[in-house]
């Protein structure tokens, strides 16, 4: 079933520009990438510092 939207021409120039960077043969399919992409999970920053030193508690580590 097709339907139509008004969107901006700002926005249009936005999706034209996304159509030829993702490669897409027409908006809907940028559309649906976008969606796609908004559903994944997104990288956790844990593991991206390798050389960060371990964690460890200190020997006394309350306060009495």
């Amino acid at each position: 079933m097709a339907t139509t939207m008004r969107i901006s021409k700002e926005l249009l120039r936005e999706l034209e520009n996304l159509k030829k960077d993702k490669a897409a043969k027409s908006y809907e399919e940028v559309i649906k990438k976008l969606i796609e992409e908004s559903k994944r999970l997104k990288k956790s920053h844990f593991g991206t510092l390798p050389k960060l030193e371990k964690f460890g508690r200190e020997e006394i580590d309350r306060f009495d």
